[in-house]
């Protein structure tokens, strides 16, 4: 699945990349605009699949972790709603001047050169869980798909792999270690827990309300 996973996300990085050489590049809204209806259904696989955004910052997060490069934790300020909400009303706002005036603004490209040089000092999460526009609006649809991933308690050992891991800060641990929930709101669908879980707790399927919020 890792495999199949890098393999669509290099064609759809080539695709992005392709349609902003030839300032095409809102044509990507069809991409992102299918993507989100289809997170009601099986959670974020556009963030863990297709984003551009996301393929690039998973080579500069792997690459910091290769060479033990600590970056910054997110901000306390950063993890406020009103800042989520803040954001994204921006991008709306921006949107509608572009759509008026009918001036090209690069709102796609300074989103993808942002996000991956925070992702140079900041873990990943600074902007998936809170910066993104993109993710926000992702959280609002993708909170009860049908489909995510979930552990199976009787499997977990309690090892704290995947919160330790998660991009997104998506996996929530309770004081005694027990791993309680994946918030399918925040997950990516990016695999990274299912991959490092050494007893195979983890999985991606029918979601189940006890395992996954």
């Amino acid at each position: 699945m890792a495999k199949k996973r890098k393999t669509i996300q290099i064609i759809t990085l080539i695709i992005f990349l392709t349609l902003m050489v030839l300032g095409k590049i809102q044509l990507w809204m069809v991409v992102f605009l299918g993507g989100l209806l289809l997170s009601t259904v099986m959670g974020r696989l556009y963030c863990g699949y297709v984003c551009p955004i996301n393929t690039v910052m998973e080579v500069v997060d792997k690459d910091a972790d290769k060479r033990k490069r600590k970056r910054l934790k997110t901000p306390k300020w950063a993890k406020s709603s009103i800042v989520r909400i803040g954001v994204l009303l921006l991008f709306f706002i921006t949107f509608i001047f572009v759509r008026k005036t009918g001036k090209k603004l690069p709102v796609l490209p300074a989103m993808f050169a942002v996000g991956i040089l925070l992702t140079v000092f900041f873990e990943p999460s600074f902007w998936h869980s809170n910066l993104c526009p993109y993710g926000t609006l992702f959280s609002f649809f993708s909170k009860k798909s049908k489909v995510g991933y979930t552990i199976a308690e009787e499997g977990c050992s309690k090892c704290g792999l995947c919160v330790k891991n998660c991009p997104a800060d998506a996996i929530k641990q309770e004081e005694d270690k027990t791993v309680s929930s994946i918030l399918k709101s925040q997950c990516l669908v990016c695999g990274k827990c299912e991959a490092l879980c050494p007893t195979k707790a983890i999985s991606y399927d029918k979601a189940q309300s006890t395992q996954v919020v």
